[in-house]
């Protein structure tokens, strides 16, 4: 397989990739990843995190946005009639082109997004964007009396499942987690969402785990040689807001890793999972007024986990 060029999770990309033996196998591998994630496993704990869907809240309003950005206007509806998104991919799209694709809305905020006196609504959507662009992105909206106006459009930009962070004085912004899986491997994030005044989006990374768990009985899924077993998820998130002081986020994750024995390799092909403790890590970032940084107890933990990619490579398309 030729070295490709991948976006990880929301905003990262890394540009080589091992050869596996056939596509089939990768494609069914990333497909059983999907299915039984760890944010699948951690679902409901996180649940009560994020914001409620606002689709139905403000039906004319998504609806008025999705006929600026649909093709011809033309909108696809649920079994039930509700508003699934765009019949055809809108024109802003990878993938506008193509005659197959339909654009599906995933998620809907409404808020003070470009400016704390400006009124938006934020539609997340996926279906016409490759893998390397996380299969969607974002639209930003201006809402003026009953006008919707399309201000930006953010290939990528994943902002399903959010919370919605408010500081006085200051726009809204997003808390999202998202997933990004590749043969055995699984990153889930935790990433703010700024918006500028013209919709534009300046992603902060604030905190990842890899899960290598996919991986059986500890051997290689490339070569098949002898390495550890890996385990580790995002289980729960909380937004504090202290009486004084600065607000915090919570994060709590869990890690665990091991090198098995042969014996345990061989009892784990006839059926026997490997032993993995799990270590659960309650981490503590602090808003500085533009994204969340780590507490000096949290700096101690978090050598366990991957190093987040400097600020200024986040969301590049050159690296």
């Amino acid at each position: 397989m030729p070295a490709l060029r991948i976006q990880r999770g929301p905003f990262f990309r890394f540009n080589s990739m091992k050869s596996v033996s056939t596509p089939i196998k990768t494609l069914l591998l990333f497909a059983v990843l999907l299915a039984d994630s760890p944010f699948c496993l951690s679902q409901d704990k996180l649940a009560s995190f994020f914001e409620p869907d606002e689709t139905n809240a403000h039906k004319a309003f998504v609806v008025g946005a999705l006929k600026v950005v649909c093709p011809q206007g033309e909108l696809s509806q649920d079994e039930q009639g509700n508003v699934a998104g765009c019949r055809h991919c809108p024109h802003a799209t990878t993938e506008w082109d193509a005659d197959t694709l339909n654009w599906g809305l995933k998620r809907a905020f409404t808020g003070h997004f470009t400016s704390a006196k400006e009124e938006n609504i934020v539609l997340s959507g996926r279906g016409c964007e490759p893998h390397s662009l996380n299969f969607g992105g974002t639209f930003v909206f201006a809402v003026k009396d009953s006008a919707v106006s399309l201000l930006h459009y953010d290939r990528a930009l994943i902002t399903e499942r959010c919370h919605k962070f408010q500081v006085q004085s200051q726009p809204d912004m997003l808390i999202c987690t998202d997933d990004w899986g590749a043969q055995v491997t699984l990153w889930s994030y935790v990433y703010l969402v700024a918006f500028g005044r013209l919709g534009e989006s300046k992603v902060n990374h604030i905190f990842e785990v890899i899960d290598k768990s996919r991986q059986p009985c500890g051997i290689d899924f490339y070569d098949d040689t002898p390495t550890t077993v890996q385990k580790s998820q995002i289980t729960a998130l909380e937004v504090g807001s202290p009486v004084e002081g600065a607000p915090t986020l919570f994060i709590t994750a869990t890690l665990g890793e091991r090198n098995p024995t042969e014996e345990e390799r061989k009892a784990c092909q006839q059926g026997k999972p490997i032993p993995l403790p799990l270590n659960s890590y309650r981490l503590k970032f602090i808003f500085n007024g533009g994204t969340f940084r780590p507490s000096l107890e949290t700096e101690s933990h978090l050598k366990f986990f991957p190093k987040a990619e400097s600020q200024d490579e986040a969301h590049s398309p050159e690296h």
